[in-house]
């Protein structure tokens, strides 16, 4: 019987946290690509890419002054820095034989992820976790607490305790996956 493709979205920036998550939905939640060399095969799961960038909106008063220029300047600064983040992360696809696209949104992180999820007909959502405090996270707040209340789909947040308990996850992952699709073909 033939796989459905499968939607995987792995958020990513620039923190260790979200290459990490990035390298385990590579290894355990998608085939390689070419796993002989073969370049024809097709992977039954295609991987996006999603990077959040903030809006660089600016406040200014009397006393703040910001010209275009100013303007244009970080503008660019947040392509460059994004460019070189989709590069690393494009490598470690590479590196596990993977096969990603990339996608760029731009304006509050926890809700245009979500947005995102929706968008793309994400299957699943992946994501590193910093692992802060209970304090910070009630004053700061979380995002990955953000996305599993209002995703669309499945979240996975990554940190060292998914890492160390990977094949308990990824059993428990694919069972879902498997349901949440049949349940979705039923409903079509």
């Amino acid at each position: 019987m033939k796989e459905k493709c499968r939607t995987i979205v792995v958020a990513v920036d620039e923190s260790e946290e979200s290459m990490r998550a990035l390298s385990w939905a590579c290894k355990y939640l998608l085939p390689a690509q070419y796993p002989h060399g073969d370049s024809t095969q097709q992977q039954p799961c295609k991987l996006i890419l999603v990077h959040i960038q903030p809006d660089t909106c600016f406040a200014a008063g009397p006393a703040y002054i910001v010209s275009e220029d100013v303007v244009n300047l970080l503008e660019m600064d947040a392509i460059r820095t994004t460019q070189k983040m989709f590069k690393r992360a494009l490598c470690i696809c590479r590196d596990n034989n993977v096969k990603a696209e990339t996608e760029v949104f731009v304006g509050e992180v926890k809700q245009r992820l979500c947005e995102a999820a929706c968008k793309l007909g994400a299957d699943i959502l992946v994501m590193g976790s910093h692992s802060h405090g209970f304090l910070k996270r009630i004053i700061v707040g979380s995002l990955s607490d953000y996305c599993c209340q209002n995703s669309p789909c499945p979240v996975v947040v990554v940190n060292k305790n998914v890492c160390n308990n990977t094949k308990k996850v990824v059993n428990t992952l694919r069972e879902s996956l498997s349901f949440g699709i049949m349940e979705r073909e039923k409903k079509n």
